[in-house]
């Protein structure tokens, strides 16, 4: 990045493949976040290529191929508007249907959510509206999970998502898999995530250590090399009883 020495990545060697969901994982600084923004074209990359079925991404028209992507970042947008408009908008290249919209809640798990606010999916989200409400962190990260199911429904074929179940307790976060990573629709899922409940189900996992790809393979397969992530996921599997 401009202003560092330190490379966020660096002989990085990567192949994703249709129709896997790939998770990353690593401490923090190890680049994770940086990876996707390379993927989504938002960033480009100062040495080296990336390619997609060949063709080198640079060539690419970068608002073209960033449509082929649904992401959650840490950081996601909480707008001012409706509940609807805020799913809408992870495909406003389409009409707002509101029956598609609910089948995103209920995927993302925040069906119930709406239903339970004051004037349903079109409450506005903000206390500084008449008649507005506000939701938990939690909650909003379903809205948002929710937007990217959506633009998913819509034709984007890459789900990504960072950090998604920050914000869920416990309980939501064991339900998350199930409720949301089988029934997302993806054709590719790319994954980010400290919490190792969700990560496990994976169908490879890889571990980035210092800007490299330490670790490459399926859940089983990472916990017998014993290696970082074995480490990881043991010492939060005894925070919460997980075998």
């Amino acid at each position: 990045y401009p202003g560092s020495s330190r490379w966020a990545l660096r002989g990085l060697d990567l192949e994703i493949r249709p129709g896997e969901t790939l998770a990353v994982v690593g401490f923090n600084g190890a680049g994770k976040t940086t990876l996707v923004k390379l993927l989504c074209g938002l960033q480009r990359p100062t040495e080296g290529r990336i390619t997609v079925g060949g063709r080198d991404l640079a060539t690419l028209e970068p608002a073209a191929w960033q449509r082929h992507f649904a992401v959650v970042f840490q950081h996601f947008n909480r707008y001012p508007v409706s509940f609807a408009e805020n799913i809408a908008f992870g495909a406003p290249q389409q009409p707002a249907d509101r029956e598609r919209i609910e089948e995103s809640a209920r995927a993302a798990g925040a069906e119930t959510l709406a239903r339970r606010l004051p004037h349903g999916f079109d409450t506005v989200l903000s206390r500084r509206y008449p008649d507005g409400d506000d939701l938990s962190g939690g909650q909003w990260q379903r809205v948002a999970v929710a937007r990217a199911l959506h633009a998913v429904r819509a034709g984007a074929p890459c789900l990504v998502l960072d950090e998604p179940t920050s914000a869920l307790d416990a309980r939501a976060e064991a339900r998350f898999y199930d409720e949301v990573m089988e029934r997302s629709g993806a054709s590719m899922t790319l994954l980010i995530s400290h919490r190792f409940a969700t990560v496990r189900h994976a169908d490879r996992i890889i571990t980035l250590d210092g800007g490299r790809i330490t670790e490459d393979g399926s859940h089983d397969e990472l916990m017998r090399q014993e290696g970082v992530y074995a480490q990881m996921f043991t010492l939060q599997a005894k925070r919460f009883h997980v075998d």
